[in-house]
């Protein structure tokens, strides 16, 4: 079964818009099942930064790294305490909301912990 076009100069704009949709929307849709079969569908998350420079040239201070320390166990804590009020007060229906926010507290806490420990290294080598 064959599909026959109109020549383009034989068409409506609006005919124009509509198959250029469908031609992005086929192109979007190739791309997702090449992406699946290939297994890089699950990779992305993977990609995330692993190494960050969180202080450029702020110029090294032991005291402040305390404080830095201190000051991302308690944003921590407090990222903490916005999920699980959200969580209750969703009735603790979608745990996957929860989850993803965990993770990502997590990850962040984990990165920013590195650096802070990395410029704990330079101050005393």
């Amino acid at each position: 079964m064959a599909i026959r076009l109109k020549p383009l100069e034989q068409m409506t704009i609006g005919q124009r818009i509509a198959l250029t949709v469908v031609i992005v929307l086929v192109i979007l849709f190739a791309m997702a099942v090449a992406g699946f079969i290939s297994g890089r569908w699950d990779e992305a998350p993977a990609q995330a930064i692993t190494d960050i420079n969180l202080y450029g040239d702020v110029p090294l201070d032991t005291t402040l790294l305390r404080l830095d320390r201190r000051a991302l166990d308690e944003a921590y804590h407090a990222q903490l305490l916005k999920l699980w009020g959200v969580w209750l007060a969703d009735g603790a229906r979608h745990p996957g909301n929860f989850q993803n926010g965990l993770g990502n507290a997590r990850r962040a806490y984990g990165l920013a912990l590195q650096a802070i420990i990395k410029r704990e290294h330079e101050v005393r080598p």
